[in-house]
């Protein structure tokens, strides 16, 4: 009589690709949950189940562990725009679309807006000047979505891409409080549109 050997609670062995991406989202978990940076790599091991040494082996020091994680989150957030076309008069309705997107996240991904909350407050030079880079591209995304507006918005002032940047955080937040839907769509239409009619006088 043969037995049949049967292997239970074998781990799928990752390739190193693979690996890191799961490390790197352990930690996005960890630091929305503890706070942006105070996560340590003992405890990215003990939630995955491997070593502390593994994941030094991917992530070196503790500035390359948040390095790594605030650019994944920065990488998402810039997503968002990947297939907006911006062009005349479509502002209104892409901004709108963008709002829902953003909101979406926090239904899908609450890690990453919470990171990405957290990471806005961050004054340490590093991480302030990693802030600094992402908030100029979506100044810019945003800025070119403006421009494409009929009314001659002017090119020289980010002031209203600024106000709808900081009105996405103020959204997220609102998301996070519990908020219900109408008041959400509420204050998004009516940022959106009272930045629209000061850019336009």
């Amino acid at each position: 009589m043969t037995k049949k050997s049967v292997k239970t609670g074998a781990r799928k062995r990752l390739s190193p690709e693979q690996r890191k991406q799961q490390l790197l989202n352990t930690a996005i978990d960890l630091f929305a949950e503890k706070g942006l940076g105070e996560a340590k790599h003992a405890d990215i091991a003990r939630r995955v189940g491997i070593s502390t040494a593994a994941v030094f082996v991917y992530f070196p020091t503790r500035e390359a562990l948040l390095a790594s994680v605030v650019d994944e989150v920065g990488r998402f957030f810039l997503a968002l725009f990947d297939d907006v076309e911006p062009h005349n008069n479509a502002a209104p309705e892409i901004l709108k679309a963008l709002a829902f997107r953003t909101l979406q996240i926090e239904e899908g991904r609450p890690s990453y807006v919470r990171v990405w909350l957290d990471w806005g407050t961050r004054f340490d030079d590093d991480m302030r000047q990693r802030y600094l880079d992402f908030q100029e591209q979506m100044l810019s995304k945003l800025s070119e979505i403006l421009w494409a507006c009929e009314g001659n918005i002017s090119k020289d002032n980010r002031d209203d891409a600024r106000i709808l940047l900081s009105a996405s955080q103020a959204l997220t937040l609102m998301k996070l409080d519990g908020e219900p839907d109408e008041k959400l769509e509420r204050f998004t239409e009516h940022t959106i549109d009272v930045v629209l009619a000061y850019s336009r006088n």
